[in-house]
Protein backbone atom coordinates (compact mmCIF):
# COMPACT_ATOMS: atom_id res chain seq x y z
CA UNK A 1 0.00 0.00 0.00
CA UNK A 2 1.60 3.74 -0.72
CA UNK A 3 1.67 6.38 2.24
CA UNK A 4 0.61 9.59 0.93
CA UNK A 5 1.20 11.46 3.97
CA UNK A 6 4.73 10.13 5.65
CA UNK A 7 3.65 11.63 9.38
CA UNK A 8 7.33 10.75 10.43
CA UNK A 9 8.73 12.80 7.76
CA UNK A 10 10.19 16.17 9.94
CA UNK A 11 9.43 19.41 8.09
CA UNK A 12 11.67 22.48 8.14
CA UNK A 13 10.48 24.00 11.38
CA UNK A 14 10.86 20.97 13.22
CA UNK A 15 14.86 19.94 12.40
CA UNK A 16 16.13 22.73 14.09
CA UNK A 17 14.42 22.17 17.44
CA UNK A 18 14.59 18.45 17.82
CA UNK A 19 18.70 19.11 16.62
CA UNK A 20 18.90 21.84 19.57
CA UNK A 21 16.89 19.35 21.96
CA UNK A 22 18.92 16.62 21.39
CA UNK A 23 22.11 17.96 21.00
CA UNK A 24 21.66 19.55 24.14
CA UNK A 25 20.71 16.81 26.31
CA UNK A 26 24.04 15.25 24.75
CA UNK A 27 26.34 17.50 25.44
CA UNK A 28 25.12 18.26 29.46
CA UNK A 29 25.45 14.15 29.93
CA UNK A 30 28.70 13.67 28.57
CA UNK A 31 30.19 16.89 29.90
CA UNK A 32 29.01 15.77 33.48
CA UNK A 33 30.23 12.22 32.75
CA UNK A 34 33.86 13.34 31.58
CA UNK A 35 34.03 15.60 34.57
CA UNK A 36 32.62 13.36 37.09
CA UNK A 37 35.42 10.82 35.53
CA UNK A 38 38.32 12.95 35.86
CA UNK A 39 37.59 14.35 38.99
CA UNK A 40 36.90 11.01 39.93
CA UNK A 41 40.05 9.72 38.35
CA UNK A 42 42.55 12.34 38.87
CA UNK A 43 43.99 12.18 35.00
CA UNK A 44 43.31 14.74 32.78
CA UNK A 45 41.97 13.24 29.50
CA UNK A 46 41.50 15.78 27.30
CA UNK A 47 41.74 13.12 23.77
CA UNK A 48 37.71 12.48 24.99
CA UNK A 49 36.64 16.02 23.56
CA UNK A 50 37.35 14.52 19.94
CA UNK A 51 35.11 11.73 20.63
CA UNK A 52 32.71 14.02 22.60
CA UNK A 53 32.99 16.62 19.71
CA UNK A 54 31.81 13.89 16.54
CA UNK A 55 29.14 12.34 19.66
CA UNK A 56 27.52 15.57 19.70
CA UNK A 57 27.60 16.34 15.77
CA UNK A 58 26.90 12.82 14.98
CA UNK A 59 23.90 13.08 17.39
CA UNK A 60 22.35 16.79 16.16
CA UNK A 61 23.20 15.35 12.30
CA UNK A 62 21.01 12.42 13.24
CA UNK A 63 18.16 14.16 15.36
CA UNK A 64 17.86 17.16 12.69
CA UNK A 65 18.48 16.11 9.28
CA UNK A 66 19.73 19.55 8.48
CA UNK A 67 21.56 20.91 5.69
CA UNK A 68 23.51 24.52 6.24
CA UNK A 69 25.80 26.36 8.30
CA UNK A 70 23.14 26.80 11.39
CA UNK A 71 23.39 23.15 12.75
CA UNK A 72 26.97 23.72 12.42
CA UNK A 73 27.21 26.16 14.30
CA UNK A 74 24.75 24.83 16.49
CA UNK A 75 27.19 21.92 17.37
CA UNK A 76 30.63 23.80 17.88
CA UNK A 77 28.85 25.81 20.49
CA UNK A 78 27.08 22.95 22.30
CA UNK A 79 30.40 21.08 22.19
CA UNK A 80 31.73 24.38 23.59
CA UNK A 81 29.81 24.20 26.40
CA UNK A 82 30.18 20.48 26.88
CA UNK A 83 33.35 21.00 27.33
CA UNK A 84 32.89 23.72 29.58
CA UNK A 85 30.84 21.76 32.12
CA UNK A 86 33.65 18.94 31.40
CA UNK A 87 36.28 21.11 32.69
CA UNK A 88 33.86 22.62 35.42
CA UNK A 89 33.02 19.47 37.27
CA UNK A 90 36.39 17.89 36.97
CA UNK A 91 37.80 20.87 38.61
CA UNK A 92 34.67 22.11 41.16
CA UNK A 93 33.10 18.70 41.63
CA UNK A 94 29.40 18.36 40.79
CA UNK A 95 27.86 20.73 42.84
CA UNK A 96 28.80 23.72 41.04
CA UNK A 97 25.68 22.96 38.71
CA UNK A 98 23.59 24.03 40.99
CA UNK A 99 25.27 26.92 42.70
CA UNK A 100 24.59 29.32 39.05
CA UNK A 101 25.67 32.19 41.64
CA UNK A 102 29.75 30.61 41.50
CA UNK A 103 29.67 29.92 37.87
CA UNK A 104 31.77 33.12 37.03
CA UNK A 105 34.02 32.84 39.39
CA UNK A 106 34.92 29.30 38.25
CA UNK A 107 35.07 30.08 34.42
CA UNK A 108 37.54 32.88 35.68
CA UNK A 109 40.02 30.11 37.15
CA UNK A 110 39.24 27.64 34.48
CA UNK A 111 40.98 30.66 31.96
CA UNK A 112 43.61 31.18 34.25
CA UNK A 113 44.31 27.86 34.56
CA UNK A 114 44.53 26.66 31.15
CA UNK A 115 46.15 29.98 29.66
CA UNK A 116 48.90 29.59 31.93
CA UNK A 117 52.17 29.07 29.65
CA UNK A 118 53.47 24.88 29.36
CA UNK A 119 53.38 22.26 27.20
CA UNK A 120 50.59 20.39 28.83
CA UNK A 121 47.51 23.06 28.84
CA UNK A 122 48.65 23.83 24.92
CA UNK A 123 47.94 20.49 24.31
CA UNK A 124 44.85 20.35 25.92
CA UNK A 125 43.39 23.48 24.55
CA UNK A 126 44.40 22.07 21.32
CA UNK A 127 42.53 19.27 21.64
CA UNK A 128 39.35 20.90 23.17
CA UNK A 129 39.35 23.17 19.25
CA UNK A 130 39.68 19.97 17.82
CA UNK A 131 36.52 18.53 19.38
CA UNK A 132 34.92 21.99 18.65
CA UNK A 133 35.73 21.59 14.98
CA UNK A 134 34.78 17.71 15.03
CA UNK A 135 30.90 19.12 16.11
CA UNK A 136 31.09 21.84 14.06
CA UNK A 137 32.00 19.27 11.10
CA UNK A 138 29.87 16.45 11.91
CA UNK A 139 26.83 18.57 12.85
CA UNK A 140 25.23 19.17 9.56
CA UNK A 141 24.43 16.80 6.33
CA UNK A 142 27.16 17.92 3.50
Amino acid sequence: MLKVFNSEMLNRRQRFPRALLAGLLCAVGLGIAYGTVTSLVRIEAEIFYLGIGWTIGMVIQKAGHGVGVKFAVLGAVLTLLAVLIGDSVSVFGLSILVHPSIWGEALKALMQLHLSTNISNLLGLLFRAAGIYFGYNYSSIV
